[in-house]
Formats: C-alpha cells, sequence, structure tokens
C-alpha cells in the first residue's frame, strides 16, 4: 500500500511538471489581457483566436490573453471594469465619448506613445472624423478601430415586381416617398410588404434633421429643437405612412419582430435605412434575393449628404496599478491590430468596416456592394458629445418620440418637451461643475 501511494505522488508530480512545461513559455512571457466581441461559438471566433495566436507566436515577451463577451455583455463588462479600475489593458469602446474616458484619467495617452514611435503606426490612413471623436485636449486617447455608415438598402426583386428599375431608386424624399408607396403590398386589412419607413431600421430623427442643416443642439451645446424646421422633419415622419393605422403598422412590426430576423433581411421591407453590418448579415443568412446600397435620400431642395456613423474604438486602459510593462505590450499588440495586413484580416472575419482606409479599400475592390459602403463612410458624421446629456439621441430623446409617432403628443408638443428635458439636464450639470 505504500509502495503504491508513493507511486500515486510520484506520478502525479511527474504529470504536474509535464502540465507546466507545455506553458513554460506563456508563463515567462508578459501577459497582456485582451477584450473582445467574439466569444466561443460566435462566428468570429476562430479568425480573432488565430489573430491573436498570431501575434503570440511573433512575441519573445508579452502573450495576449484575449477574452471575449457577447456584443450586449461586453458592454456591461467594460463599463464596470472601467469604473472599478480592473479594465483589461486593452479592449474596445464607443468612440463618440471617449472625451468622457479621458476626462476620468482611465486611458493611456495615445499621442505620448506615437511621440515616442513615430512610425508604429500610420495615422493619416485613419479616418480623421473619427480620430477627432477620439481627441482630448489636443491628444489622442484611443484610436478608430471600425467605422460604421448607414445608408439606403433596396431590394431590386421587389422593384422590378412593382414594374421598377434600379434607375427609380430614390434620391429626394419627395420620390422615396412616391416609389415607397408603389412598393406597398396590402391584404385586407393587413400589410404584407412595406415600401418604406422613415423610423424602421437605423433611421433616426436626428439623422433625418442633419440632412436639413438642423441640429439637436448649437454650436455651444444648448438644446435647439425649437424651430418649425424642427417640427416639419418629425411631422413628415410621422405622416410619412399615415395611411395606414397605427395598430396595422404596429401588428406588420410585430410580425417582423417574430421573424427573429431584419424586416430588409427577411424580405419584408423594399427599402431601409441600415448600418453597413446588415451587409454581413444578408450574406451569413445565405440570402438569394438581389439588392443594392446607396446614399440616403434627401431633401429636394439644399438637401445636405450626411449620415449617421459612428465605430468602436481601441483604447489602453489605465486602472492606476503603474503597470508599465503591461503598457507597452498593449502597445505592441495596438500596433499589430491596426497594422495593414491585421486590419484586413479582422474586417474578414468580423464583418466590419475598418478604420484602415488603405485596407478596407482592398478588402472592397471588386465587391459593388462593400465599395458603395465605404464611399458613403466619407459622408458619415459621429453624434456630438453633449456632457450633460451623453444619452441626449437616446434614453433621454426616446419618451418624447416614441410618444410622437403614437399620437399621443403633436410633432410640436413633443419636440417642446424634450427641449425643456434638456434644459433642465444642462442646469442641474452647471450647478454641480461650477469652475
Amino acid at each position: 500500500m505504500k509502495k503504491l501511494l508513493l507511486f500515486l505522488i510520484a506520478l502525479s508530480a511527474s504529470i504536474a511538471i509535464l502540465g507546466c512545461d507545455g506553458n513554460t513559455e506563456e508563463q515567462e512571457k508578459i501577459q497582456i489581457d485582451f477584450w473582445h466581441m467574439s466569444p466561443v461559438g460566435s462566428e468570429s471566433y476562430t479568425g480573432t483566436k488565430d489573430i491573436i495566436n498570431a501575434f503570440n507566436d511573433s512575441q519573445d515577451t508579452y502573450f495576449v490573453k484575449g477574452t471575449g463577451y457577447g456584443f450586449w455583455d461586453y458592454w456591461d463588462k467594460i463599463a464596470v471594469a472601467i469604473s472599478s479600475r480592473t479594465a483589461p489593458d486593452i479592449g474596445f469602446s464607443t468612440i463618440d465619448d471617449v472625451p468622457i474616458r479621458a476626462e476620468a484619467g482611465v486611458l493611456y495617452n495615445i499621442s505620448d506613445l506615437i511621440a515616442s514611435d513615430p512610425d508604429g503606426i500610420d495615422i493619416d490612413e485613419l479616418y480623421q472624423s473619427q480620430l477627432d471623436f477620439a481627441t482630448y485636449e489636443d491628444d489622442l486617447y484611443a484610436l478608430p478601430f471600425s467605422a460604421t455608415t448607414r445608408v439606403l438598402y433596396y431590394n431590386l426583386d421587389m422593384f422590378e415586381a412593382a414594374g421598377l428599375t434600379e434607375a427609380d431608386v430614390p434620391t429626394t424624399w419627395s420620390e422615396l416617398e412616391t416609389v415607397a408607396k408603389l412598393l406597398d403590398v396590402v391584404e385586407g386589412d393587413e400589410i404584407q410588404q412595406l415600401g418604406f419607413d422613415p423610423t424602421y431600421g437605423n433611421a433616426t430623427y436626428h439623422g433625418w434633421l442633419w440632412q436639413t442643416g438642423l441640429d439637436f443642439f448649437d454650436d455651444d451645446l444648448n438644446p435647439t429643437l425649437n424651430t418649425q424646421g424642427h417640427i416639419d422633419v418629425l411631422q413628415w415622419m410621422i405622416d410619412f405612412n399615415s395611411e395606414y393605422s397605427r395598430s396595422q403598422l404596429t401588428a406588420f412590426g410585430d410580425a417582423n419582430a417574430m421573424l427573429g430576423i431584419n424586416p430588409f433581411a427577411g424580405e419584408r421591407v423594399a427599402m431601409i435605412v441600415e448600418v453597413d453590418g446588415l451587409y454581413q448579415i444578408i450574406k451569413n443568412a445565405g440570402a438569394t434575393f438581389n439588392y443594392g446600397v446607396t446614399q440616403i435620400p434627401v431633401p429636394d431642395e439644399d438637401g445636405i449628404r450626411v449620415n449617421w456613423g459612428s465605430g468602436f474604438s481601441v483604447e489602453m486602459y489605465d486602472n492606476g496599478k503603474g503597470e508599465d510593462d503591461q503598457k507597452a505590450g498593449a502597445w505592441e499588440f495596438l500596433k499589430y491590430l491596426m497594422s495593414y495586413d491585421v486590419q484586413m484580416e479582422l474586417a474578414e472575419v468580423n464583418g466590419w468596416i475598418m478604420a484602415h482606409q488603405g485596407a478596407m479599400e482592398t478588402v472592397a475592390e471588386g465587391n459593388p456592394i462593400l465599395e458603395r459602403l465605404l464611399e458613403e463612410v466619407a459622408y458619415a458624421v459621429d453624434k456630438r458629445y453633449v456632457p450633460y446629456a451623453p444619452s441626449w439621441h437616446g434614453n433621454d430623446w426616446q419618451p418624447y418620440y416614441s410618444q410622437a409617432l403614437e399620437g399621443e403628443l403633436s410633432a410640436a408638443e413633443a419636440l417642446e418637451a424634450a427641449r425643456n428635458n434638456y434644459l433642465q439636464k444642462k442646469a442641474n450639470w452647471e450647478a454641480t461643475h461650477q469652475d
């Protein structure tokens, strides 16, 4: 029995030693924690893992440990980690609110790193509009990682069935209304197919507003919303499908939700304003219908070609622990992620429009949909950061917008109520941020 016990102890020790030998190289390297949105089981997991492994294989000093979370889980986890100073060494966030994190002191200064390593990243390949959003007090505190754009998707098979051709794709608001009505299909009281709705997909009130030269705020960040022009845009959205009752439109929307797929990808709407990511959804679904993309139609008079584009930033997090080795390793990995070849790989893996313009032009070459999407990125602008109302376009605006669409408030009443809410938020913020 004693001999057996000694044998088992020796065997266990041998197994432990063998196990350690397999990870000796990894353990000797400085670990860099990287959070991303490609968890196990996702379509992009294998590709993301391969990209990380390729970096690790090229390194004698650093080892990147990648941790993937689902899209919505990611934002909850990164927010908690940043606030508790337990953030990864490198990860993603939304680019329009980089100044919030920079001001809080939780991001490393990228401009300082570029100054000490000027050949590390080709800044000229990144979109200037996105670099502006990643800038705080004249220094970069993040880098643009991906770019988004919103375009008009149109179903050519539906156009053909209605006796239309690609030459009939609308370019103005009035053309949009005319063509959309030709594409509606109604049986009895039930909408079977909708030509277009300006509230569907990723179409937003502020997006339509920008096309008229108006905005939610003036240059001094005072809320506007109180002009006839603001009222007219919201009323246009409300009236677009006014021949249908709210219950009809709600039933149609509910049916789309039950399908669990985008209404355009599910061939329920003929045209929709959506982000570039819909291209990947359609591709992954193996859809066979013919479609195209183009710029969002603009107002008939003095319309501005613009769309709401945002994107992800890639950031190096400072947890205040003086982790200089991790900072240096994160910088090496950041340079790797932003390189031409890796940006092309990431575009294929994630289906995103990456921030590196040259890499994306190569990826898009010969693909008419991608080439057209890339063209519209040049006309994409992000929402401005308003310190007293960071969610001005979302939770702050949504209740009034919903009430206007439901007919509970008129367009003028909804806008007035929203403006008063912003004014109150501004007063509250100024009361607690006096110099």
